[in-house]
């Protein structure tokens, strides 16, 4: 695609310059130059035939000052968004200026889907440690810093998805748009895939979890066919136990149709997670849902119905009519029970987590409070970390869960 527009580090030595913009003859040009390297602009411009139909420039105050540099850089590349020209008929070249200014530019134009340009040589002054000499210019159109950038965003996406910042990895590949190094490609392939695994797990979104995990772990073994890694090697491992589990929840739920015991976990991991972010009050409503489920499954599973829409022939005779003056729904004659009335029918009957229950009655009270006062609640009071970690803790050890699950890290 043709250039129209190129952006151009200016310094001491004019031909370089000369022979890039001989070749690519853009319709505008925007140099960034320092003070003594502006007086070479007439020199850079003297090209046969050419004539810009723009020229503008950016001056840096000085030019071995990183920052100076890179905030008239900065500056280049706002013009360059002003034009309207696409970024893909855009070129920089970086070949001027001093090393500091180059790397200015290299920064600046970081992540942006611009063209590179750079004039080097096979001959140089001062023993090969000069400048190019005259007329043995060399062009590497194919210079593109974009394979190191990549590969920093690739350190930065692994360090996200170790934090589980899944949604800011799929925000940072939506990004990379240009054509990246066949390795680093691959990676993000698989990567991205198990960051959407991972972000619709959290939203308990099972079923497209489970698909994209699915296609995160085909795509992790064609990466492994080519770049072996003992690393991911194990992650395939993890990755197969975390589809068991998926399969398996989904199984027991009749594809989340259906209340299971497993979901009670399912809750209490996430909570779990929620708590590793500072995320406290999302964490306590998640326990406390968990409490709840936990009772509806036992209730459903011992009593023969749910227990939102309960009948009063399904309550003991001891409990029946003070059960249906609080919760009897005058326009069903069905009862929908809270917490601890389902509780309190469960121990009637017999059941363990009824007795089980009102053990640990004054502690349950507590994490009811505390989940009333929360803002996600009734109240608007956050919940404190102390308070999260004293709802898990109760939590956990009354619906007697023991093995947890995490999310794997690469």
């Amino acid at each position: 695609m043709d250039t129209k527009l190129m952006i151009i580090s200016l310094g001491g030595s004019p031909d370089p310059l000369k022979k890039s913009i001989t070749e690519h003859r853009p319709e505008r040009l925007i140099f960034f130059a320092s003070h003594e390297s502006n007086a070479k602009l007439g020199e850079v411009l003297h090209v046969e035939g050419y004539k810009p139909d723009k020229i503008e420039t950016e001056i840096t105050e000085n030019p071995n000052s990183l920052y100076e540099c890179y905030k008239a850089a900065r500056r280049c590349v706002d013009r360059a968004a002003r034009s309207g020209v696409p970024d893909s008929e855009i070129m920089v070249d970086y070949t001027g200026g001093t090393k500091v200014m180059s790397a200015a530019l290299l920064l600046a134009t970081a992540g942006c889907t611009f063209s590179f340009n750079y004039v080097g040589g096979d001959t140089r002054t001062k023993d090969g440690l000069g400048i190019v000499q005259n007329g043995h210019e060399i062009m590497y159109a194919d210079m593109n810093p974009w394979s190191a950038f990549a590969e920093e965003e690739r350190r930065q996406v692994i360090t996200l998805f170790n934090a589980r910042r899944y949604a800011s990895i799929i925000q940072i590949l939506d990004l990379c748009k240009r054509e990246l190094p066949p390795q680093i490609e691959l990676f993000f392939k698989f990567v991205r895939h198990l960051a959407n695994s991972f972000l619709f797990w959290d939203q308990f979104h099972h079923k497209k979890a489970l698909d994209c995990l699915n296609k995160g772990l085909t795509g992790l073994n064609e990466y492994i066919k080519y770049y072996p890694d003992d690393n991911y090697i194990r992650l395939i491992g993890e990755l197969q136990i975390h589809i068991d589990y998926l399969n398996t929840l989904l199984d027991a739920t009749r594809d989340m149709q259906h209340f299971d015991f497993i979901l009670v976990k399912e809750l209490i991991n996430n909570a779990r997670r929620r708590m590793e972010d500072k995320r406290f009050d999302d964490a306590a409503a998640r326990i406390y849902r968990a409490l709840e489920l936990y009772g509806q499954i036992c209730f459903e599973n011992h009593i023969g119905c749910s227990n939102d829409k309960v009948k009063p022939s399904k309550i003991p005779q001891e409990l029946r009519d003070e059960f249906i003056r609080k919760y009897r729904d005058p326009h069903s004659d069905m009862m929908k029970l809270p917490l601890q009335a389902t509780f309190t029918v469960l121990q009637a009957q017999g059941h363990e987590a009824g007795a089980r229950f009102f053990k640990y009655e004054e502690k349950i009270k507590n994490i009811q409070s505390a989940r009333n006062k929360s803002i996600l609640a009734h109240g608007i009071q956050p919940v404190t970390e102390h308070a999260a970690q004293s709802i898990l803790e109760t939590v956990t050890d009354f619906v007697q869960m023991k093995e947890y699950f995490d999310f794997p890290k690469i």
